[in-house]
């Protein structure tokens, strides 16, 4: 067996055991401690063989919350030994491909696959949530005729700068933060969302995509976790240059902008997570991977620099 099947295995063994403490099996609702699962770590919408795209599930007695929904959201799951149809609250961070491509399958399969009595899901998300859950319905008609009852029904809630919401005994609170610092399309600019989720065990915040930000930092002050992203921008860079020779100075340069400003560098990361105060770090939607230990070694070294409590860097399927 491959260290990577090994590993794969061993996580999923892992988390089924704390899925049945946490109340998804035979003890349901007899634990008070909730765990953040990564199903995707991979950063941008660059298929790899190793990881899965950025999404995540927040497990808390019987109620998973689902957070955002990258391409394979819905394979990892299953992966993870939690079902779909458990799921009855989703929450998007910003309306890019990497964290909301997975959400055709994962509507699609929930109807195809769930059985009678399927609760009621809720999709939170910034402006436009509706406008793309609307279209992936439509697109789902077809294959809806398939099922023998009728299709779940799906409640869109748009989220802005300082909503909160609770689910269950979950409260959730989100700020905007500085992801589209550089937008300058037509129309109005769109939102990217952070979140906190204030658990009775505990505070975990989630950065989604961001580049350093006063709210961001706010918002994730005192927090026992911070799940943040991190691009090593140099090492994409030269990814970049390696896998588009041609690739123009004016294009290269709103690349490495957006990495640099849009994104948070090792030591954006280290600075946000010692300014917040928070107790320990985790790293996802990792920008620039190579999945050597010497680059794991190099950035954690570069974030220990401003921050000194626990940093650990995700894998899929890693818990926490």
């Amino acid at each position: 067996m491959s260290t990577l099947k090994a590993k794969t295995k061993t996580a999923s063994l892992s988390l089924l055991c704390a899925l049945v403490a946490l109340g998804c099996g035979a003890a349901r609702g007899q634990s008070a401690k909730s765990v953040w699962v990564e199903l995707g770590t991979q950063a941008g919408p660059i298929p790899n063989p190793t990881r899965s795209e950025p999404a995540h599930v927040l497990l808390w007695r019987d109620q998973p919350i689902l957070v955002d929904v990258g391409d394979g959201a819905a394979e990892q799951l299953a992966k993870a030994h939690i079902p779909i149809d458990s799921i009855h609250a989703v929450f998007i961070s910003h309306l890019h491909f990497d964290h909301t491509g997975g959400l055709f399958a994962f509507l699609g399969m929930r109807d195809q696959g769930g059985g009678p009595g399927r609760k009621l899901i809720t999709i939170y998300g910034p402006p436009g949530t509706k406008a793309m859950v609307d279209g992936l319905r439509s697109a789902m008609q077809s294959g809806s005729a398939l099922l023998p009852q009728k299709p779940s029904d799906y409640k869109v809630v748009e989220l802005s700068d300082g909503s909160s919401v609770s689910v269950g005994d979950v409260k959730v609170t989100t700020v905007s933060n500085s992801h589209y610092l550089l937008w300058r399309g037509s129309g109005a600019q769109p939102v990217s969302l952070s979140y906190r989720f204030d658990l009775p065990d505990r505070s975990i915040v989630y950065t989604g995509d961001t580049g350093p930000s006063a709210n961001v930092e706010k918002l994730a002050h005192g927090a026992d976790l911070l799940v943040s992203e991190i691009m090593d921008a140099d090492t994409a860079l030269d990814e970049l240059k390696r896998d588009r020779p041609g690739i123009s100075k004016v294009t290269y340069n709103f690349v490495r902008d957006h990495f640099t400003k849009e994104h948070l560098t090792p030591n954006q990361a280290g600075l946000l997570a010692a300014h917040a105060g928070v107790r320990a770090l985790v790293l996802t939607h990792f920008g620039g991977a190579t999945g050597y230990p010497d680059q794991i070694a190099r950035l954690t070294k570069v974030i220990g620099e401003n921050f000194h409590g626990s940093i650990r860097f995700a894998t899929d399927l890693d818990q926490f």
